[in-house]
């Protein structure tokens, strides 16, 4: 890595910063030894320092923005990028032009900075760790182990080649320490087993720590950021939750299944959204009390405006074909009036076609309401969606399928066989996760060799090459 000596530094001095402010996580000056000791002195110091990552992952260049909605939406070819937009290279896989690589160069070391962060917190729970509890200290390492697996786990999905068709080819460093040095590339199957055992690590610690096990209901939609909302955290479901996505991205079916299994009986703390948080003037469009994980992001609606808003110019928004046929034909296949993921996240409202709503903050920021603030990461459907997929039993496979399209208001569908099941999960993920990051993984995951562009409505061939960021060559250059 170019630069890694001086992210080194930043990581270094970032863990100091994000216990003296957490909203200043990275942009900090260097102190001493000895303001860390004072700093870590007390249990508040540990969980300041896990705040920060959260409130990082909430940024509009993170989980809050570029990792969701934007970008890898636009990967996902949900929208019509205009040529003059910045997003448009990146919506043609152009990924060696500028504009493309600042933005992979950005994703890239976020994450490992992120990554190096978690290693610094886990040498000072051994170093100053001795003020936590029992209990304390299982939680904080818990969410750090699974914060860690989740970061790997995208760095795999953006910039390796789908698991199952190559495993071996050396892409990714790997460090589990604080370090100044470089790490040698590390093959997917390495860097795979290291996420699955730091999501093993954080299930035991978790389980033995977290309060979501025995809350009623984990998912919270009226408090404010990070106090009691464990949705907002790492949670032990949402670990549960990363090993099904981890597993059967890996295309072990049957681990998948039991992850996703435990969330379904566990349905009740992360109940469906009722038709009556939909038809009001709060309208509850994440669906947030299905929320497993995700962030809040406090300039969300900024980014809407900025980003989505019918009133934009042509050449700033992001949306959809301008005649409408991808809405309302092609993702929801004419239940359009229906469907509650097209009534409600996609409106034909200053502009004669649907554009996406599902960050407008409708009621003027209502403060005692977070989910407009919130991106979620991980829902439950999802784990619907993964079980009916590796389900062995197709009638069992097409309930789980089935009961995701009743609780959007449309009808079950009949799966004649195990091609017919696939293709309608696929255009369930397309009309479940827009504006959440999750459609292109899907494509790419399952080797999806056309996949319909939203700005034409037709057919875009796709390859290894437009699935898989390219190293920025700042990592590779030195090496």
């Amino acid at each position: 890595m170019k630069n890694f000596r001086s992210i080194y530094l930043l990581f270094a001095l970032a863990t100091i910063g994000i216990i003296s402010g957490c909203k200043k996580w990275l942009d900090v000056k260097p102190e001493s030894k000895f303001v860390e000791e004072d700093l870590y002195s007390k249990p508040q110091g540990f969980y300041d320092a896990l705040n920060g990552f959260y409130i990082n992952n909430g940024s509009s260049d993170s989980y809050g923005g570029r990792l969701t909605m934007t970008t890898m939406d636009v990967l996902a070819q949900y929208y019509l990028v205009n040529a003059s937009n910045s997003q448009y290279t990146m919506s043609t896989y152009n990924y060696t032009d500028d504009a493309s690589k600042t933005i992979i160069d950005n994703i890239w070391s976020k994450t490992y900075i992120n990554i190096l962060n978690l290693n610094k917190l886990f040498q000072s729970i051994d170093t100053y760790g001795s003020v936590l509890s029992d209990a304390e200290r299982k939680r904080i390492q818990g969410e750090a182990y699974g914060l860690r697996a989740f970061y790997y786990f995208d760095l795999m999905r953006m910039f390796t080649k789908p698991y199952t068709a190559d495993s071996l080819t050396k892409v990714l460093p790997y460090y589990d320490k604080p370090t100044n040095e470089i790490s040698e590339f590390k093959p997917t199957n390495f860097v795979m087993q290291k996420v699955l055992s730091d999501l093993a690590q954080a299930e035991a610690l978790l389980s033995a720590s977290d309060p979501a096990m025995t809350q009623t209901q984990v998912s919270k939609i009226t408090n404010a950021y990070g106090r009691d909302g464990r949705n907002y955290h790492m949670n032990y479901y949402a670990v549960k939750a990363l090993q099904a996505r981890v597993n059967l991205w890996k295309g072990d079916k049957a681990a998948a299944l039991s992850a996703a299994k435990v969330l379904i009986d566990n349905q009740a703390k992360f109940p469906w959204t009722a038709p009556a948080d939909l038809n009001t003037v709060i309208c509850n469009k994440t669906f947030a009390t299905e929320m497993i994980f995700g962030v809040e992001n406090p300039k969300l609606n900024d980014l809407y405006l900025k980003t989505f808003a019918p009133g934009l110019f042509d050449t700033d928004i992001l949306a959809p074909s301008t005649n409408g046929n991808f809405i309302n034909s092609t993702v929801f296949e004419g239940n359009n009036a229906t469907d509650y993921r097209c009534l409600y996240i996609w409106k034909v409202n200053g502009r004669p076609y649907p554009t996406f709503f599902k960050y407008n903050d409708e009621s003027n920021v209502n403060s005692s309401i977070n989910f407009y603030r919130t991106v979620p990461l991980i829902r439950m459907s999802e784990m619907y969606l993964v079980a009916a997929e590796c389900e062995p039993d197709l009638t069992t496979a097409a309930a789980y399928l089935n009961l995701v399209r009743t609780k959007r208001a449309i009808a079950s569908i009949t799966i004649a066989n195990t091609a017919a099941l696939n293709t309608a999960i696929m255009k369930e993920f397309r009309k479940e996760f827009a504006g959440e990051g999750q459609l292109f993984f899907y494509y790419k995951r399952t080797n999806a060799l056309t996949i319909v562009a939203g700005g034409t409505n037709a057919n875009l061939s796709m390859t290894d090459s437009k699935y898989t960021f390219p190293v920025p060559l700042s990592e590779t250059m030195p090496r």
